[in-house]
């Protein structure tokens, strides 16, 4: 199986690396401006296996240019881009004409993002997916524990990636991860659910980076309840987006006391420093957090549903860096 990675960031290097273990044939499609750090391939480290050892990923091959990709047959094309990426330059076009019929998979961050390839490619090429696992670029400030930088990664209990789709095509997918050993499922449609899942997450995460992303200082004030509202907010929202009710154990999950008991003991339980990774990972991707928060005030504004919250948190948000 011959599998391109639009993207060689935390996510690509993890599904890219996972894909090779199983026996695709896996290649990276980056900026030309990243070539050479990839060609000394890559240094990961699999924070479920003990004592943290350092893996070598290295024998892929590498594109530059979105042309290019019409030299090879490709079976799967997996963009593991941002918001942002989607919206830069005109390489999309380009890249689904070049690569014939295979299966595109779409790991959509926001809720218009689908729209954007929904206009370039048959819908029937595309396989939805959710990533199940945390990723970043070690060491965050004040980790010890790795021998080199690299790329750090650990998949939750019970959060196996997600796809859905053409059923051939995700069976495909799912079964390509499996045979490299790393969770994935086939589900009905994940978007349906990816409204409700942003919506929880970026409300809270906008009010955590207003306050300086310290769980301590998220607790204090009303903090925690704009977020709550927010998130709220959002939920309807996208329940409106996708014609289906907020379904009960997100709500659940959205609440602000719930929030507050999580932020005070999640850190203890995962295994990584939970406060510096959310710092480094989504100011990296902050761009993309805007879009969302925006997209979700947009679409509220549109179907004259509340938006107060949202628009109060996305409005005090500093530009992104």
């Amino acid at each position: 199986m011959r599998a391109l990675i639009v993207g060689a960031g935390a996510v690509g290097q993890v599904y890219g690396r996972h894909l090779a273990m199983g026996g695709a044939d896996v290649s990276f499609l980056v900026k030309p401006k990243h070539e050479a750090a990839c060609r000394h391939g890559f240094t990961v480290y699999p924070l479920s296996e003990t004592g943290t050892p350092a893996r070598r990923f290295e024998g892929f091959g590498i594109l530059t240019d979105p042309g290019r990709a019409q030299d090879s047959a490709w079976d799967q094309v997996w963009l593991a881009v941002p918001s942002t990426a989607l919206r830069e330059g005109d390489w999309l076009a380009p890249l689904g004409r070049a690569t014939g019929h295979a299966t595109i998979v779409f790991l959509p961050p926001n809720l218009d993002d689908r729209s954007l390839l929904t206009d370039l490619v048959a819908d029937e090429r595309i396989v939805d997916g959710i990533i199940g696992f945390l990723a970043y670029a070690a060491p965050l400030p004040g980790e010890t524990r790795f021998a080199e930088p690299g790329i750090a990664y650990w998949s939750p209990p019970l959060s196996p990636s997600a796809f859905s789709g053409a059923a051939d095509r995700v069976r495909a997918v799912v079964a390509a991860l499996r045979a490299g050993d790393l969770p994935a499922v086939q589900r009905n449609d994940v978007m349906r659910s990816l409204p409700f899942l942003n919506a929880i997450l970026y409300g809270y995460l906008a009010a955590l980076e207003l306050a300086d992303w310290s769980f301590a200082k998220l607790r204090e004030g009303d903090s925690l309840a704009i977020a709550g509202r927010a998130a709220r907010e959002a939920m309807a929202i996208g329940a409106a987006a996708v014609a289906r009710p907020v379904p009960l154990r997100l709500r659940l999950a959205s609440s602000s006391w719930l929030v507050r008991i999580g932020s005070r003991f999640a850190p203890w339980f995962m295994p990584l420093p939970l406060e510096p990774y959310l710092r480094a990972h989504f100011t990296k991707i902050g761009g993309q957090v805007r879009i969302g928060l925006q997209t979700y005030v947009d679409l509220g504004t549109r179907e004259g549903l509340p938006t107060d919250a949202l628009a109060k948190l996305t409005h005090a948000l500093p530009p992104a860096a």
